[in-house]
């Protein structure tokens, strides 16, 4: 059986998509997860059914960071015995996944989670934005093999470097069962990393107006000590609650309290504006209606299947406004908890599972890419690629 090596510059704890990856492998042959540590990244791993690799950096972040993990991945790889292909997780561990397949004449695959040159890190970072962008231009090309995350981010990649891309979007694992979400719970539940944009500072505000509601912020990033300064200026203290870095194995049961699961991406940049993330259909996948903002393929898939609300301005009042109709509508809510719960028989990941697998075969046999369209393994992915084009956004 072949041997197949994911690789991620982040640590492997958190991240739901490598993992769900790597289970989906685990049948085409011997699967490794390779990840990054530096210090002060604490927490120990659940068990896994592959195997994983945490390779150790000196710092924590910013440019060497970036360099020295990559010099990690390169070697890893390079001196590694044997080994066919390699999947880099985004950009980011790209440069040393594609050198080291290169020179050992591996195949190298791309699992793109993100625009990465339009996130809101490098949008207002001129002279950085240019470095990735230059690494996206070289490296993208060389790449035969490339899934994402959305159908613009893909037609985007598509139109660029002339190559085809296809679609593996970020569904859950189908789990049994589902919670029993209580609108007279008033509890907001956001999970994700705490970065710009996230619609985290307006959602914190909002509370201000909506004296009933509480939230639970499930994450850590850069934006951590901002907003707990801005739950303290408010005096929200004891409505507001940060429950850090959760591992995916457990952030399930803070998920299956939430009265609603909140999406307020803002759509600056590209990257957010094509946004798909987790949190959407975990909550779905438990039966959580949805709280959604501004994103316009999120809105979609929340007026498809009837599951939620959507706030059409992301502004702390008309947040406020919204939440308040939430509480005084309780047969509406009943019917997003029925939304909710028949997109989570529709979205979840084994569906794509025969998908991936022909992607990969493709890359082992050497073979073109064709449309994912004309792939009759991949028709479930193609379904939801119809509705996302499909359903209007107002």
């Amino acid at each position: 059986m072949p041997r197949l090596i994911h690789c991620i510059l982040h640590n492997v704890i958190y991240d739901q998509r490598l993992h769900k990856m790597a289970l989906s492998t685990m049948e085409l042959g011997d699967t490794e997860v390779v990840g990054i540590t530096a210090p002060g990244k604490k927490g120990g791993l659940e068990s896994r059914p592959y195997r994983v690799r945490r390779l150790w950096v000196p710092v924590r972040g910013g440019p060497l960071y970036f360099l020295l993990a990559n010099l990690r991945l390169f070697f890893h790889l390079l001196f590694k015995l044997e080994w066919e292909a390699v999947i880099a997780n985004d950009l980011a561990a790209l440069p040393g996944t594609w050198l080291a397949a290169r020179l050992r004449r591996k195949v190298l695959l791309l699992d793109s989670r993100e625009l990465f040159t339009q996130t809101p890190f490098l949008i207002h970072r001129p002279v950085v934005r240019k470095i990735w962008e230059t690494l996206e231009r070289f490296l993208y090309p060389r790449v035969r093999y490339i899934i994402t995350v959305s159908p613009p981010i893909a037609e985007y990649f598509q139109r660029k470097y002339s190559r085809n891309v296809w679609l593996v979007y970020n569904l859950p694992l189908r789990r049994c069962g589902f919670a029993r979400p209580r609108l007279e719970n008033r509890l907001l539940l956001y999970q994700g990393m705490l970065h710009p944009h996230r619609g985290l500072e307006e959602l914190i505000l909002s509370l201000s107006y909506a004296e009933d509601w509480k939230l639970w912020i499930a994450g850590d990033g850069p934006l951590r000590r901002h907003l707990e300064k801005l739950v303290k200026q408010q005096h929200l203290e004891g409505r507001v609650r940060f429950l850090g870095m959760v591992p995916f194995e457990v952030l399930e049961g803070y998920t299956r309290q939430a009265t609603l699961g909140v999406c307020g991406e803002l759509p600056h940049g590209l990257n957010h504006s094509y946004a798909l993330p987790n949190k959407l259909f975990d909550y779905l996948q438990q039966g959580i209606p949805v709280l959604a903002g501004e994103a316009p393929l999120i809105q979609r898939i929340v007026r498809y299947y009837g599951c939620g609300t959507i706030v059409d301005s992301w502004k702390p009042r008309v947040i406020a406004d919204a939440l308040q109709r939430v509480a005084a509508s309780p047969r509406s809510y009943d019917c997003w908890i029925e939304g909710a719960q028949r997109a989570a028989k529709a979205l979840y990941w084994e569906r794509q599972i025969p998908c991936i697998r022909r992607w990969i075969r493709y890359a082992l046999e050497g073979a073109s890419l064709p449309q994912q369209e004309a792939v009759e393994t991949c028709c479930d992915i193609v379904k939801l690629t119809q509705i996302l084009r499909e359903s209007p956004s107002d």
